[in-house]
């Protein structure tokens, strides 16, 4: 029996250790390699350690959740939006699209109720507030129809919620959004969802699979691959070490979110006809201290539903704004994109129009990200109209997921487990269903902390941290940003520690400091 109430050590040394047995086990075949190590990917590595797979390695070319998965709105929700969608196609007479658009909200929802059994420190409900503008076409009744059947949904579930409300601008009460200009209003709703740290999400789902036997390596690059006629041939290179080493795989699942046809290409002597996915960019930035006292959804102009969340990240108090959404060029790349001036802009006059006391200088942003939607090609040429449903492609023993959101990656890795056929392999599996009864970390309900380790040792310890910019920007959510505006003694004093640590010489650690 695993005791998770003493996470097992994830870190540098594991890491190495890991890669010193692949290159003294040249000719093993691997059972599974997942190469991608965001939600998806973690998400599939701890379903299978789960089944008491071995041989599972997963490969990630950066850090962990330093892609769409650490720069994400933060939310686990099922979606209210799309019961707009639903409501569209009504109208249109497609009922196929709303049957799948109610299907992926109701599955959705229930997967929010899952997650926050799984981990209730870092899965928990938040209410928001719809603030519906006045000059938004939308009726007040239409809206009010969907929050009360999105609560109906969460009630029949077994999630109970306070009940929803509703005021129209003239009599709002005082206590109700006092903050916004009640002149841009025609009315405000209250609803319940889900809130996390996705970075840490992401983390702990790696230390999780760690501690059942899987194997996950960050800053590896998958180079290529080529099928074969019994396994998978792929050329794996250690960014750290500039190493390579030739491995074999019965299974190779990629699940690199908006590099997955990207990856595609690298097969060698394989044939890319079209890309599986359209890849839509979406900026946000914090700011600190909080501009608001609740968290907010603000319908804007275009008709796109714009957040202002109130976060506490373990009692470091912050506002996240979001989200854009801009088609990428096939000519831009999925590295580390930025958001563009236009899209800050747009999102800073929004804000100012409905808070106009909000301070927005840029002492007070703390930071500004983009992350990456990949979501699978469809006609629709509204981009807020696209539906988020995933898919599973398979290319002859390779797997393609296409179109997770941050909600469904548990779901979708267990319809991945089922899509599989494991005899083929010579495999099995045990409980698809224990991942819905497995807590990521036991602890007590009086102590439910965000973030688990005490320092910044421990921090190196168990959660596979390489560079300084590792812990900078996702193993501590804002918090070391933060320190950095109210306490840089405190932080530079945690770079010192990291130093001793890692061993960093006078060059590395010049360069490490560059690097965040």
């Amino acid at each position: 029996m695993i005791d998770h109430t003493i996470p097992s050590e994830f870190s540098f040394r594991t890491r190495s250790q890991d890669w010193q047995c692949l290159k003294d086990n040249p000719t093993q075949i691997l059972n599974v390699v997942i190469i991608g190590g965001g939600i998806v990917g973690a998400g599939i590595a701890r379903e299978l350690g789960l089944q008491g797979m071995q041989g599972v390695f997963l490969f990630e070319k950066d850090d962990f959740a330093s892609a769409t998965s650490g720069r994400s709105s933060k939310l686990i929700h099922a979606g209210i939006r799309y019961l707009e969608q639903v409501w569209i196609a009504l109208k249109n007479f497609n009922l196929l699209a709303a049957y799948r658009n109610f299907k992926f909200v109701m599955e959705a929802s229930q997967e929010r109720k899952i997650l926050g059994r799984l981990a209730p420190h870092l899965i928990q409900p938040k209410r928001i507030y719809l603030i519906l503008g006045a000059d938004d076409k939308r009726s007040a009744l239409s809206v009010l129809m969907g929050v009360c059947f999105y609560y109906l949904l969460q009630i029949l579930q077994g999630q109970f919620f306070t009940p929803p409300t509703m005021a129209f601008r003239k009599k709002i009460l005082p206590g109700t959004a006092p903050e916004i200009d009640r002149n841009k209003v025609k009315a405000i709703f209250s609803f319940w969802d889900s809130e996390t740290d996705d970075a840490r999400l992401v983390i702990e789902l790696l230390q999780n699979a760690h501690d059942h036997g899987i194997h996950a390596l960050n800053y590896m690059d998958v180079l290529d691959f080529e099928k074969r006629e019994d396994h998978i041939r792929l050329h794996v290179k250690d960014r750290e070490t500039g190493e390579t080493l030739s491995l074999k795989t019965k299974i190779l699942i990629n699940a690199t979110g908006p590099f997955l046809d990207e990856m595609r290409r690298r097969e060698k002597g394989g044939r890319v006809s079209a890309n599986l996915i359209e890849r839509v960019a979406g900026s946000h930035l914090d700011v600190y201290p909080p501009l608001t006292h609740d968290s907010y959804y603000i319908t804007a102009s275009d008709t796109r539903l714009v957040f202002v969340l109130r976060r506490n990240e373990d009692g470091i108090i912050f506002t996240r704004i979001g989200t854009t959404e801009r088609p990428l060029k096939e000519s831009e790349s999925s590295d580390d994109p930025q958001p563009s001036r236009q899209e800050l802009d747009y999102l800073k006059a929004l804000v100012m129009e409905f808070f106009p006391q909000a301070d927005l200088s840029p002492e007070r942003i703390i930071r500004t990200d983009a992350g990456i939607r990949p979501l699978r090609i469809q006609e629709e040429q509204k981009v807020f109209l696209k539906t988020r449903e995933h898919e599973i492609i398979r290319e002859d023993g390779v797997y393609h997921i296409i179109g997770v959101k941050l909600t469904d990656f548990r779901r979708v890795a267990c319809e991945l487990l089922k899509t599989i056929p494991w005899d083929h392999y010579g495999l099995k599996l045990n409980d698809l269903n224990r991942s819905k009864n497995i807590p990521l970390r036991a602890q007590p309900r009086r102590n439910r902390k965000m973030y688990a380790e005490a320092d910044l040792g421990e921090i190196i310890r168990r959660t596979m941290v390489l560079h300084w910019r590792d812990y900078y920007e996702r193993r501590r959510g804002a918090g070391p940003r933060i320190l950095a505006h109210i306490a840089p003694d405190t932080l530079h004093r945690e770079f010192g520690i990291m130093r001793k640590i890692m061993g960093w010489n006078d060059t590395t650690a010049e360069n490490e400091k560059k690097l965040s």
